[in-house]
């Protein structure tokens, strides 16, 4: 009889067992120095997260929630401003706006990548509009060329939402490098991830990067004053430090990501009933999230779950269609391909350290339930 194995979906605790020495180290030198918050690792962080991503500044906070909501009030969105974003994400690329009393409109995504359709885009932008929330999903590069040519020609502003995405690229400019403001998430789960929680805006812009560092801590200047109404919302010392061990890294986490993806895509690509992930060929993915489409998603999850290999849906429902937005206004019209999509959906285990054997295991799971 087969061994089942236990395939988690997570691997957080693989990176660990593999740099614990490392990650103790860093931990104890930050220590060392007494300074738990806003230490140099801090600093250096953000200037090297920044010089990653091509931009002049960035800004350390809590999570990427924190810096969504913090770049939509640094650019001026007020009650009743409407921001086209995508119906299909993450709730957490909404939740600032309505945070906000702002209208979310949301638009439909295109028929291969899951990100916003730039057609239906074009056609919600009214002249309330005030800005564009870009979503990149699943690791992912939406079309910054397109996305700035819009922003530029409807006089709105544009905030990349690059939580699921840092690394990727559309024709070689960098997510994170666009627009306005930019965000990521340093989330456990993401591509470089916080032991804990963290996210950084990004700017070009001086002075909303001086209103951004007031904003992160109680509304405090250069000169120790608070000068107007902020929140606390800072990673510590041993976070920046550890986040930045992790960057020196990226490249090859992003080399792991891609090869298991890779695998999946050579082993799964025969099988009629199931699409795998299509890749943008303008743009480089580092699979932040490997989902796959199905007509039979709940069985499989269901009976690779029974062969001890954990997936999750990345997701079930359009954002609106949540309990929360009977609260709010919203304008979700004409959505099809969402909602013909989402209960297709299934992502599979995809992180450095899940060998080829395990990879090779879901797989042949998946051959097997459809062989039935």
């Amino acid at each position: 009889m087969e061994t089942i194995q236990k395939i988690p979906f997570f691997g957080i605790d693989r990176f660990y067992k593999k740099y614990s020495a490392e990650v103790s180290e860093i931990i104890s030198t930050v220590y060392q120095t007494g300074q738990m918050m806003d230490g140099p690792s801090v600093a250096g962080f953000e200037k090297n997260i920044a010089a990653y991503c091509n931009r002049k500044h960035a800004i350390t906070v809590n999570n990427c929630t924190d810096a969504l909501y913090f770049s939509l009030k640094l650019a001026g969105i007020k009650e009743g401003d409407e921001i086209l974003i995508t119906g299909y994400s993450f709730i957490a690329s909404v939740t600032p706006i309505l945070m906000l009393n702002a209208i979310p409109v949301f638009v439909d995504i295109e028929p291969d990548y899951f990100s916003m359709d730039m057609n239906d885009l074009e056609k919600k932008i009214t002249k309330k509009t005030k800005a564009i929330l870009a979503v990149h999903l699943y690791g992912q590069a939406m079309p910054l060329d397109i996305l700035e040519t819009l922003s530029a020609k409807y006089n709105l502003i544009l905030i990349e939402d690059g939580a699921q995405a840092l690394g990727c690229s559309y024709k070689n400019k960098k997510v994170g490098s666009t627009g306005l403001l930019s965000c990521t998430s340093f989330d456990p789960t993401k591509i470089i991830g916080a032991f804990g929680t963290g996210g950084v805006l990004f700017t070009d812009d001086y002075e909303i990067y001086k209103e951004a560092k007031k904003l992160r801590y109680h509304g405090k200047n250069d000169k120790g004053q608070y000068e107007m109404l902020g929140y606390n919302s800072r990673i510590n010392s041993a976070q920046a430090a550890l986040l930045d061990f992790q960057l020196m890294k990226i490249e090859d986490i992003i080399l792991q990501r891609r090869n298991v993806a890779e695998l999946y895509n050579r082993y799964l690509k025969e099988i009629p009933r199931l699409e795998t992930p299509k890749i943008n060929p303008d743009g480089i993915a580092t699979f932040h999230k490997y989902v796959i489409k199905t007509e039979k998603r709940d069985e499989l999850k269901k009976y690779l779950g029974t062969q001890g290999i954990h997936t999750m849906i990345h997701y079930d429902k359009a954002m609106f269609e949540n309990v929360l937005f009977e609260k709010f206004d919203y304008k979700a019209e004409n959505i099809h391909r969402i909602h013909r999509i989402k209960n297709k959906v299934l992502s599979l285990p995809v992180y450095p350290g899940l060998t080829e054997n395990e990879a090779g295991y879901i797989c042949q799971k998946i051959k097997e339930f459809y062989s039935y």
